[in-house]
């Protein structure tokens, strides 16, 4: 039997005879099939989008293999043929549209790929319409360019879930003496060495996409390829998840089931308890377990207590670099900062020259004078430069402000026990615990003052809603927070209690403070959280030292070399598929990698930045 391919088509314009506008007819298809079918076909190629997902429909021969396959031969002077054309090369698309032919159904794809009204003859099926095949979908979240420190940090492999590693320490005293005598022999020097590990931890998410999802993107109703936009958002939520726990990881939080799944951050890292007393870490998490490298307690942990970040600061934390890390080159070195920081560096040098320098020049006026709105990419200390980059993940939460609309997460925690005077007190520190309500802070003022607090419930799905004096509804969504009046050298003693079961178990209270009265307000912001055991919630206790100030922020001062700092990587990015047990198909994508920091003399922290306010604080 001749193949398709060698058999002409009726009808058939000759590539050097091709005139624009003329229509092929049905007959002209040669299709073998009834002439309701044929008629079918038509409508199909009436209704279909030439311009589906921004594809531009190519002429010339297109064999189409199958029982009832077809031969378009240019066919560029029909647009209806053209954009049918263009959806035949979607193989899974044909396949469906040709069983549905045999099964005699082809008018439910017609509905089904309707782009518009589907008029009379169908009574009142516009609901079936394809309402919207833009190709593009816009995003306000955060994109591959957000994850500043996943981009810049290097990654090593690990062939183990264990991963070890080998630190210098010294290559012998340099205390001693080094001369000696004509045909002696010089002293004995030995190297000292220390072996670290760290454990490899599972990161991971699950995605699917439902049974009509997948239906309607091969028929192309739907804006995108549902798979392929379900494997970008969970790629794009991994790699968030694992950007902020960079920062803020903490391993005394377990996940729903109580499993410890989670390493120590680069916050827990550098700051052991030594000089700072960081409740935010909850009681006993800092007992100098959870860092890596053999820097003195917190000798990298530089804490501003409110102030706003000078170019000295920076100079002065090259310098600690340098004399106590030794590090020589700042080749690889970077600052990690909240926009909001780098705004208040960029403002400093500006107030500053414009006091300096000649003011600046109106807008249609001659002259010299001061030209604002340079940028600041970076700092030239006396030992090397220190480029800066904005990161909107150096908060534990978003802006590291609370949820203001009065409702939970989906698969959150109860809201926790309201604030009263019972479970909140004021006094002096217990022992191990050091306050830091300063009589005079780092912008020359007193701590001293009333301060509002709030906290909220978090496992692995999500948050609720903040709570103070009394629970958060949805018709009441910024709740009185409990008012607390502190003095120089006290601290505040929070009493947290788990709300009513829910169904959902609960690993961490967040701890939330403002100066004002009002969860919206932007000074009201997160201070700390305090772990939970889910398999056996109780009250737990979190210290307020104001070791952690409301409305601050904080900066990273990083070197990258793999001796230094490095993310242990077991695995690349995996897409491991799930079984089908129900109209969804599921996936999971999964990381698993370990953050290291092996030298923290060779890394800073700069704690509590705050607002540079030239009118107020200078």
């Amino acid at each position: 039997m001749a193949t398709m391919a060698q058999r002409p088509v009726a009808g058939a314009l000759d590539p050097h005879q091709r005139q624009p506008g003329v229509v092929a007819t049905p007959e002209a298809w040669q299709l073998p099939v009834s002439e309701r079918t044929a008629q079918t076909y038509e409508s199909l190629l009436k209704s279909y989008n030439p311009a589906r997902d921004g594809q531009v429909a190519n002429t010339g021969r297109l064999p189409v293999s199958g029982d009832e396959a077809m031969i378009f031969y240019h066919l560029g002077a029909n647009p209806n043929v053209a954009a049918y054309a263009n959806l035949l090369r979607l193989q899974k698309s044909y396949s469906l549209i040709r069983q549905s032919f045999l099964n005699g159904r082809a008018l439910d794809f017609e509905r089904a790929l309707a782009s518009t009204n589907l008029g009379a003859g169908y009574a009142d099926g516009t609901a079936l319409a394809t309402l919207n095949l833009d190709t593009t979908m816009t995003s306000v979240l955060y994109d591959n360019q957000h994850l500043v420190l996943w981009n810049w940090l290097n990654r090593v492999p690990s062939i183990n879930p264990l991963y070890q590693w080998t630190e210098r320490d010294q290559y012998g005293s340099v205390r001693g003496g080094f001369g000696f005598a004509q045909g002696r022999v010089p002293p004995t020097g030995v190297a000292a060495w220390t072996r670290n590990q760290a454990q490899v931890c599972f990161f991971g998410v699950r995605r699917g996409i439902t049974d009509v999802e997948a239906q309607s993107g091969l028929l192309g109703g739907v804006m995108v390829d549902p798979v392929q936009e379900e494997d970008r958002d969970g790629a794009f939520q991994l790699l968030g998840l694992a950007e902020a726990n960079f920062t803020w990881a903490d391993p005394s939080v377990t996940d729903n089931y109580g499993n410890v799944v989670n390493y120590p951050g680069i916050i827990m890292q550098m700051a052991d308890g030594g000089q700072f007393n960081l409740q935010y870490f909850g009681p006993n998490a800092l007992n100098g377990q959870q860092h890596y490298g053999r820097a003195p307690a917190g000798v990298n942990f530089f804490d501003l207590q409110g102030k706003y970040l000078e170019f000295g600061d920076l100079n002065n934390i090259a310098a600690t670099l340098y004399q106590q890390g030794k590090l020589g080159s700042f080749a690889n070195v970077r600052m990690f900062a909240t926009p909001q920081t780098l705004v208040d560096l960029s403002n400093l040098r500006a107030f500053t020259e414009r006091r300096l320098l000649m003011p600046e020049i109106p807008a249609g006026r001659s002259g010299i004078g001061f030209v604002t709105g340079e940028p600041i990419p970076s700092h030239m200390t006396p030992f090397g430069t220190i480029p800066f980059t904005a990161s909107i993940f150096l908060n534990e939460v978003p802006n590291g402000q609370p949820i203001t609309t009065g409702q939970s997460e989906n698969g959150a925690p109860a809201q926790p026990g309201v604030l009263t005077s019972t479970n909140v007190t004021v006094g002096a520190p217990p022992a191990g615990v050091t306050s830091y309500f300063l009589a005079e802070n780092g912008v020359g003022q007193s701590d001293a003052g009333t301060y509002y607090y709030w906290v909220s419930a978090v496992n692995d799905n999500g948050e609720s809603a903040p709570v103070g004096t009394a629970a958060a509804t949805p018709t009441a969504p910024d709740p009185s927070g409990y008012a607390v009046t502190v003095a120089p050298g006290q601290i505040v003693t929070l009493q947290i209690t788990p709300g009513p079961s829910n169904g959902n178990p609960v690993t961490r209270f967040r701890i939330y403070r403002g100066t004002y009265n009002s969860l919206s307000d932007p000074n009201t912001t997160i201070i700390g959280h305090v772990a939970v055991n889910p398999n056996s919630p109780g009250t737990v206790t979190f210290y307020d030292n104001n070791s952690t100030r409301n409305g601050t922020s904080c900066a990273l001062i990083l070197e990258r070399t793999p001796n230094n700092l490095a993310v242990a990587q077991l695995a690349p990015m995996t897409k491991y598929p799930l079984a089908i047990v129900e109209t969804k198909v599921e996936w999971l994508l999964l990381l698993y990698h370990v953050l290291v920091v092996k030298a923290r003399q060779r890394c800073a922290v700069i704690w509590n930045i705050g607002r540079f306010l030239p009118y107020v604080n200078t």
